[in-house]
């Protein structure tokens, strides 16, 4: 039942401006409007349908160690009443890996979480779920993707539907770091993994693949699907510790990955995980790709943008070198136009920005939609699109930590 219409607040409790920090700090809550998530919640992400229809999921803490995965529907007008997707005092929280609900055709097709197990703080699988057609049963029992059975990192995971019973599912995979030392981080025999399967309702884990044997650890992957098939970004690694992007491109009928290709050569040297991953979209022909880097010591947000499927890319496009601590997204309108977000760090705030890239080449002034912490526990901002309006969703971190909305006109 299709329930809570739309009512554009004013959220005066979260208005920082006494005491402003900068330009970016102009009143930017005119955007804002509920949604049926309520305090607690944290970590939203989006999903987007061929009909237009917006999945939002979040994760909700409910009192401590117990928390629950929900998510609603949004069809530009109404949101759907709240549905639960796992209840759990297992769940392995993390601010920037957080679980996804995917659909097709204004249905949902699978959820995915992730669940701790025994053998250390950072030892975690992943899950997978589809709706049940089992009278009495919302949803399948759990799939696990990867079956090594190492008490070890898996996820970051990125989910395309393929049909209303099967999913293209890709993360990574750390089955090979199972007893690395710290002493033995640029052991590549011992590196992490980006993988990925076609996984179904009824259970069946198909085309097991490995992507790249040697990826960065804890960065976000991001899947688009495309005419054949899929195309994949993720955050490289290699030996020398250059951490740029790759892009991939999956042939769905043969099964198969190609392989893997630099985006472009930022040449960012960094012994470690930024925690900052690319995000990858398409609409026809036209793909883009959004980023964050330090190369040269310089932080910025870059764009990519590609006329022929993916195949090539127009050079990149800085979206920003303000401030810019990352976690982007991107959507790509009908007419061409790319919008991107990201996130710049204030004194004392963090600031959800966003701005377009117009076919011509035009880039627009970027606007404040969000205020919150620039912290962790703000998480990543993420947009989708309704027909009038960019569709936002970050975490407020105060006065209490909770999943915010916003509607931006285009």
């Amino acid at each position: 039942m299709r329930l809570l219409k739309i009512a554009t607040l004013l959220l005066a409790t979260l208005l920082f401006f006494a005491a402003c920090e900068d330009e970016r700090q102009r009143p930017v809550y005119e955007y804002s409007f509920n949604n049926p998530a309520d305090i607690g919640s944290r970590y939203a992400n989006l999903f987007t349908d061929e009909t237009g229809l917006i999945y939002m999921s979040w994760i909700m803490i409910l009192e401590e160690d117990l928390y629950t995965i929900q998510y609603t529907t949004y069809d530009g007008e109404f949101w759907t009443m709240p549905q639960t997707v796992e209840v759990s005092t297992n769940f392995f929280v993390n601010w920037a890996d957080f679980p996804s609900v995917v659909g097709k055709d204004g249905e949902v097709v699978a959820a995915h979480w992730l669940r701790k197990v025994d053998g250390g703080p950072y030892a975690y699988d992943v899950n997978i779920v589809f709706p049940s057609e089992e009278e009495g049963e919302r949803w399948t029992r759990p799939i696990t993707p990867h079956l090594d059975g190492t008490p070890t990192e898996h996820g970051f995971v990125s989910m395309q539907p393929i049909d209303h019973d099967r999913v293209l599912a890709i993360w990574l995979d750390g089955r090979e770091t199972d007893g690395r030392g710290h002493d033995e981080y640029e052991d590549f025999s011992k590196a992490m993994t980006l993988r990925s399967a076609e996984i179904t309702r009824n259970g069946d884990i198909e085309r097991k693949r490995v992507i790249d044997a040697a990826v960065c650890d804890c960065c976000q992957t991001s899947m688009a699907a495309v005419e054949d098939g899929f195309i994949a970004v993720y955050r490289d690694r290699t030996e020398d510790e250059i951490r740029d992007i790759s892009i991939v491109r999956y042939n769905l009928e043969e099964g198969e990955w190609g392989e893997p290709e630099s985006l472009w050569d930022d040449g960012w040297e960094i012994r470690g995980c930024p925690v900052n991953g690319p995000r990858i979209v398409a609409n026809g022909d036209r793909v883009a790709v959004a980023w964050y880097t330090e190369a040269d010591g310089e932080p910025k947000v870059q764009v990519m943008v590609s006329a022929d499927g993916g195949e090539t890319f127009d050079d990149p496009v800085v979206i920003s070198d303000q401030d810019a601590i990352g976690r982007v997204d991107l959507l790509i309108r009908d007419e061409g136009t790319v919008y991107v977000s990201w996130m710049e760090r204030g004194d004392r705030y963090g600031y959800v920005r966003i701005r377009d890239l117009r076919g011509d080449g035009v880039l627009s002034e970027p606007r404040t939609v969000g205020i919150t912490g620039y912290n962790r526990a703000s998480g990543f901002p993420r947009i989708a699109e309704t027909e009038d309006f960019l569709f936002v969703t970050w975490t407020q971190t105060e006065p209490n930590q909770r999943v915010r909305t916003a509607r931006v006109p285009f």
